[in-house]
């Protein structure tokens, strides 16, 4: 083999006749030989015939040089010209050679062809009769010893087991070997590396510089990395690392624990990163009952120690201090506020109660005053300092003896200039009650909730009743603060943040004395919601001297690929010291501990810690640029690309062209009807072979559209979002299971569809993931016009949760609307046919559940429509809505396996939520196949009754 850099030759000798080019240029000049001149007097008798057979005097230079570059093609063909040929023979030189493998986390997500690599080089190495010194950067117990010199066939074995580590490389050893001079000189050094510095990558170039010829193999793509989940306004964040500077966008999964210690993955999240960026956020907007279920965020591609991280106490359960001076310890009730508050926020912390001082003491992450009065001042600087400083969360609920304290403020005046910093409002002197002054005729209820605000996705119960209130005073800020109002805009929750924590405020008592609240499940909800707010109990760091004289021992372990296992050593204790920073190094794997010592513990001493590879505020910086004179690859390098073919495929192309240029240059073409027939059917058959794949195109194109009519089919709209697109094609897989196991249809495989390109028309339903605020190009849009005039029935989910339209923004569902020339939409209520098209349902939730369905509104009834309780949806036509928009993710409720099972986790354990998403599936398709067939049979008597029979 002859290698010129990246490119090969496997036959190489056969370039030797290249050489002979020249010769072939002087033979075909030489022969046929020049004619030369002779008088012939009888030539004369000869003049005015014509000669239809002419011999060309010389060949011509054009056609020369094509058969002189037909013959080198061939020859270069022959020798099999390689790209990026396999393997690459170490140059001779004295000395072993020198293997240097990065052994950290940074390299698990491409370790098996980092493997590969090293023993290929193994292999060179035995082939060039080298030596081998084969240094890990990752083992910790090599017990102060250099690796020995020795034969690749002797190292191979320990390479083949090795694995990588779940911490950092550690570089500095071989450093100072070299700086040392405790290395046997080597001959040549290659190192793989991960990409990444490590805080060391430059002392080592340098110094593997200096030892010798340096080949340095790096990743195609640097390992990212991700920083322990932390909660912001409510939703699960969690911090992505990169060293790249692409935009690019990268996926990161929130994993749960089971009862039975199975893990199932509850959401992934995307973080989106600009162009230069190196750090994003992806934001995982889960309801409080699997928020708590988190147990570890891994990146979906790319798994490893540091692309893992477990969640510490900061989003599991926090303690919750109560307090409320109504309460007599000496008294069991079932109807006080401490009682209310006690059994809504048990599923979500760890409840204590006592005085507003010992809360203090005890440093809650959150803290809740059922009806306080007035505040001592110690009480209060020490509460206004726990909310600055620790970021606590307060929340506070009004009563008589919080109405009494504002009123005792505030004396003969109406308001006071300044707000309490306890309270999110200035409050006004009195309440609103029924009956009095400001008196309602009929108790309140509750509005709509924000879409956006922390009660964000909940739906307000009608049942609830206020029958009482504090009220707040008007102020231009105060619209800033409502979290919740009733429905003709009275605020009844408020909040303002206060330095790093939050002050909540419920205009309304704890109990059920003021308001019908603390009776239903909206209150746990709410209290849910706001728990979200609070901080961890856990420090992000133990404070200096915590863990010293302590004994540590991993329950479990973070494996190099980011997947928890059992601990290695599980007999080996490690001290406290190692550990107080809460970061894994050499020997600490990321992962649980646990106190192993049983001695006398000090008050507030943890005992039990969470370690992770990277912790907040950390970032990736890139390995320096290479020295000048070593030599850069990619782990694994590029794929050998063989040029054989294409240069036989030039020379046989050549030849063709020389024959069509002969028949030219002789006349033949002109006038020979056999051979301009052969020119034409080469030059035919150049044009046609390489557009012989069109007629395959087109008929699998027809053939998708034969089995697409052949049987019922649902199709989804692609949105060029890998997981969306999955999640959806699953989703139809799964709900036309369900509707071959109970109903007659049975659907065939789901179909992803470009509505640019595609024909629509054989799908009864398609499904639309509306995800973003991009809007279909007009074509797309046009397309979907036609396919809803035809009858179609598409399926518009906005995957939000949302009560309306959820994350699409109103211009880009007004442009939706205007395009497809949708008629009026009105919420789906129990008349409508989709709720009985073959199971009775009076709610169609699916990942999340609350929202609305829309589809299109029924015509006005007239007075005597209306006089008879006509059912509304009578007067519409036959044909289904052609639109249904909801919110309610219904793709990740009916998302199936190809074995069967749920892919998602939807609704608590238990419930009957993914249940109820699958009948309005069946509900969905039936309505689309039956139009309102079934309303009909639902109504039969009351057709009859207007027939008179």
């Amino acid at each position: 083999m002859l290698s010129l850099g990246s490119l090969a030759f496997l036959n190489p000798w056969i370039l030797a006749g290249i050489a002979a080019l020249p010769i072939l240029w002087w033979l075909l000049r030489a022969i046929p030989p020049s004619p030369r001149r002779q008088a012939f007097a009888a030539v004369r008798l000869l003049l005015g015939l014509e000669d239809r057979e002419r011999e060309a005097e010389t060949t011509p230079l054009w056609l020369l040089l094509l058969r002189m570059a037909a013959i080198a093609a061939a020859l270069i063909g022959f020798a099999q010209p390689v790209v990026n040929p396999a393997s690459r023979v170490l140059e001779n030189r004295e000395g072993p050679l020198l293997l240097v493998m990065d052994q950290g986390w940074a390299s698990a997500p491409d370790w098996e062809a980092r493997r590969a690599t090293a023993i290929s080089a193994l292999d060179e190495a035995k082939e060039a009769g080298r030596s081998v010194m084969f240094w890990r950067l990752g083992e910790v117990a090599l017990g102060g010893q250099l690796p020995p010199v020795a034969d690749a066939d002797a190292i191979r074995p320990g390479l083949l087991g090795l694995e990588p580590a779940s911490w950092a490389p550690d570089r500095a050893r071989l450093v100072t070997a070299l700086e040392n001079g405790d290395l046997t000189l080597p001959g040549e050094t290659i190192w793989l590396h991960d990409g990444l510095d490590h805080g060391s990558a430059g002392a080592l170039l340098t110094a593997l510089e200096r030892a010798g010829p340096l080949r340095l193999i790096g990743p195609s793509e640097t390992a990212r990395a991700v920083v322990p989940p932390r909660l912001e306004d409510g939703r699960l964040a969690v911090g992505v690392l990169r060293t790249g500077d692409q935009p690019i966008s990268v996926g990161v999964a929130a994993i749960a624990e089971t009862e039975t210690g199975a893990e199932r993955r509850i959401a992934v999240a995307q973080a989106g990163f600009e162009a230069g960026e190196t750090a994003a956020d992806a934001f995982f907007d889960l309801p409080p009952e699997l928020l708590r279920e988190v147990t570890r965020v891994i990146l979906t591609d790319g798994a490893s120690a540091g692309g893992a991280a477990l969640a510490n106490g900061a989003i599991r359960r926090i303690p919750v201090g109560i307090v409320d001076p109504g309460r007599d310890a000496s008294v069991v009730s079932l109807t006080s506020a401490s009682h209310y508050l006690r059994k809504a926020v048990t599923p979500f912390a760890d409840v204590r109660e006592g005085t507003l001082s010992e809360m203090l003491e005890r440093k809650p992450a959150a803290l809740i005053l059922a009806d306080y009065g007035a505040i001592a001042e110690g009480d209060r600087v020490a509460l206004t300092s726990w909310i600055e400083d620790d970021g606590g969360l307060l929340i506070r609920f009004a009563g008589p003896r919080l109405a009494a304290s504002i009123s005792d403020r505030l004396g003969t005046g109406a308001v006071v200039a300044e707000r309490d910093a306890l309270l999110p409002v200035r409050l006004r002197r009195g309440g609103r009650v029924l009956g009095g002054s400001l008196a309602w005729s009929t108790p309140r209820r509750f509005g709509p909730f924000d879409p956006e605000g922390v009660f964000r996705r909940l739906e307000a119960n009608a049942e609830v009743e206020v029958r009482t209130q504090v009220l707040a005073e008007p102020s231009p800020e105060l619209s800033q603060r409502v979290w919740a109002s009733l429905d003709d805009g009275t605020p009844l929750v408020t909040a303002t943040a206060l330095g790093g924590g939050h002050v909540v405020l419920f205009h309304v008592t704890a109990d059920a004395e003021w308001s019908s609240l603390p009776l239903s499940g909206l209150f746990v909800e709410m209290l849910g919601r706001l728990l979200a707010l609070a901080p961890g109990h856990a420090p992000a760091v133990p404070e200096e001297g915590a863990l010293a004289d302590t004994l540590w021992r991993a329950e479990l372990e973070i494996g190099a690929r980011g997947i928890p296992q059992a601990p290695r050593g599980a007999s080996d204790a490690l001290a406290g010291e190692r550990l107080a920073e809460l970061r894994a190094g050499p020997g600490i794997a990321p992962g649980l501990y646990a106190r192993a010592d049983y001695g006398e513990r000090r008050a507030g001493e943890p005992t039990e810690l969470v370690v992770n590879m990277m912790l907040a505020g950390d970032t990736l910086t890139p390995m320096p640029e290479a020295p000048a004179s070593a030599t850069v690859e990619t782990v694994g390098g590029t794929e050998p690309v063989h040029y054989a073919a294409a240069f036989l495929t030039l020379a046989l192309l050549c030849a063709l062209a020389d024959v069509i240029g002969t028949l030219f240059v002789t006349g033949r073409l002109s006038r020979n009807t056999q051979a301009r027939n052969m020119a034409a059917g080469m030059i035919a058959a150049l044009i046609l072979v390489p557009h012989s794949g069109l007629a395959q195109g087109t008929a699998s194109t027809d053939r998708a559209a034969v089995e697409a009519t052949a049987e019922t089919t649902l199709g989804y709209i692609q949105t060029g979002d890998a997981r969306t697109d999955r999640i959806s094609a699953r989703a139809l897989f799964g709900l036309g299971f369900t509707l071959t196991q109970r109903t007659a249809v049975e659907p065939g495989p789901p179909v992803g569809v470009n509505p640019e390109t595609d024909e629509l028309g054989f799908f009864a339903v398609l499904y639309w993931p509306l995800t973003g605020d991009t809007v279909p190009s007009a074509k797309a849009l046009s397309q979907l016009a036609d396919y809803i005039d035809g009858g179609g029935l598409l399926l518009i989910d906005t995957q939000s949760g949302a009560s309306g339209f959820g994350t699409a923004s109103a211009s880009q569902m007004r442009q939706i609307a205007r395009a497809l020339n949708l008629p009026p939409l009105a919420p789906v209520d129990q008349d409508h046919v989709l709720s009985r098209a073959f199971y009775l349902l009076d709610r169609f939730p699916g990942r999340w559940r609350g929202g609305r369905v829309w589809a299109e509104a029924a015509p006005e009834r007239s007075q005597a429509e209306v006089e008879g309780d006509i059912p509304q949806f009578d007067r519409v036509d036959d044909n289904v809505s052609p639109v249904i928009v909801g919110s309610a993710d219904w793709a990740s409720a009916w998302a199936m396996d190809p074995q069967g099972s749920f892919m998602l986790p939807v609704g608590r354990p238990g419930d009957r939520q993914r249940e109820m998403a699958l009948r309005f599936g069946v509900n969905l398709v039936l309505y689309a196949l039956t139009g309102n067939y079934k309303s009909d049979q639902v109504h039969a008597p009351e057709v009859l009754r207007r027939l008179g029979q």
